[in-house]
């Protein structure tokens, strides 16, 4: 709030006297429509009015102060990139939600990157906005420095080509953990995720990828996580 003088601004430039009287404010004189300010007359005694704005720059959007309705240019951008992607626009809404509160940082760069490299890897567009639905920092990891290093650990645990894609869609928040030097298994924080190739099929020749989630210092004959146990096997080589 602030205190100024008894004549009040208008957001047309006018400048207007309140009159004295509640009968005397309905004037259609005083009825403009584009006024955003009202005046308060209680400290009529020192002269001075006190200013009350009720504009939409006071309402509690954070993500812009000009028009609450409007997103600002970088999330807008964003949007549009996954409107344009063929993504279903309910899930392009939860994308840009989780945006707006801050549970996703990201840029209109960094969601085309990691959309790149996963198709990349023979993933399929809607597969991707699927994961992205599942994991929710997945628009805003780093190809770079926290995608490639997931999938380099899945190709050295065994993992072949083709069924890495396969693997990511069903476990997409593997992406969220990090590579240990030295140690067969990815960190979240004492979480954990170890991926082993085991044989399956009838007679036992086809290998497939097991993905074990549990935490440090837990045991699976008591809690586990996942139907059975990581594999005692060696570490990966520093």
């Amino acid at each position: 709030m602030a205190l100024l003088g008894r004549k009040c601004q208008s957001s047309t430039g006018r400048a207007f006297t309140p009159a004295a009287g509640p009968k005397a404010l309905n004037t259609r004189s005083q009825r403009v429509k584009s006024v955003q300010v009202m005046c308060n007359l209680s400290d009529q005694a020192t002269g001075k009015a006190v200013i009350v704005k009720n504009t939409p720059g006071e309402m509690p959007f954070p993500w812009s102060e000009k028009d609450p309705y409007k997103l600002p240019v970088s999330i807008d951008r964003v949007q549009k990139l996954l409107l344009d992607e063929r993504w279903e626009k309910p899930w392009v809404d939860q994308i840009i939600d989780r945006v707006m509160k801050g549970m996703l940082r990201t840029t209109e760069e960094r969601t085309r990157d990691v959309i790149s490299y996963l198709v990349g890897l023979g993933l399929k567009t809607d597969e991707v906005c699927n994961m992205a639905s599942i994991s929710v920092v997945l628009l805003g990891l780093n190809p770079e420095t926290r995608l490639k290093p997931i999938v380099e650990y899945l190709k050295q645990r065994g993992v072949a080509d083709a069924s890495i894609p396969d693997l990511l869609l069903k476990h997409p928040r593997v992406f969220e953990y990090k590579v240990e030097a030295g140690q067969s298994f990815l960190t979240k924080g004492k979480a954990r995720i170890q991926v082993d190739v085991v044989p399956a099929g009838v007679t036992g020749q086809l290998p497939a990828a097991a993905v074990n989630y549990f935490r440090e210092g837990a045991s699976f004959l008591e809690s586990p996580v996942s139907p059975s146990g990581p594999l005692n096997v060696p570490a990966l080589p520093a």
